[in-house]
């Protein structure tokens, strides 16, 4: 049976990879990376804003070096400083986590494996939208780049992921208050 390669292997990958990595570290450093990944999120959200008004500045200082900003050095510049401040913020950014109780074997590997799905989404869905040069959050759908449409009609997993992006973003936060609950449920 011949494998052919897609968009939609490619992200049941990373989730599996994702999911796999969350047991590896555990729930209380999943929850860290989920942390990490919002405060990164609006940090490189701050940065695209601030980068972009200096934009006209920068493209005549920097075009003297031949350098210029096209949609893709954007892209890249925004997943580049996404993935960096994930790793910072994860392992030097002063968070700790604890819970007051800590329920048992199998609720714990049933929160680490909700909690990896969302982490996977909520990375996977800023990562696309860094790519595809689609805003995070915006209410009406804006069209993605003229390059990706292809690929979101050959993956469905990857339009969903895009289209749905709200969804992802918001469902980190849902699986930290419900985790939260839990654990301070199961020691009373």
């Amino acid at each position: 049976m011949p494998l052919s390669l897609s968009w939609d292997l490619f992200i049941a990958v990373f989730v599996a990879l994702v999911v796999a990595y969350s047991f590896i570290i555990g729930k209380h450093e999943s929850v860290k990376v989920i942390v990490a990944a919002y405060i990164a999120i609006v940090a490189v959200h701050g940065i695209e804003s601030l980068t972009l008004r200096t934009l006209p500045l920068l493209q005549a200082t920097l075009g003297t070096l031949q350098i210029s900003f096209t949609p893709l050095t954007i892209a890249l510049g925004k997943l580049s400083l996404f993935i960096i401040a994930i790793i910072l913020l994860t392992l030097r950014g002063g968070l700790a986590v604890s819970y007051v109780g800590e329920p048992g074997i199998v609720m714990n590997t049933a929160m680490t494996l909700v909690l990896g799905i969302a982490k996977a989404g909520l990375l996977l869905s800023t990562l696309i939208c860094y790519v595809a040069g689609v805003p995070l959050f915006q209410d009406t759908q804006v069209p993605a780049a003229a390059w990706i449409a292809p690929l979101l009609s050959q993956s469905i997993i990857l339009r969903i992921m895009l289209e749905q992006r709200d969804a992802w973003f918001a469902l980190p936060a849902f699986v930290l208050l419900l985790v939260d609950i839990l654990s301070k449920e199961e020691k009373s």
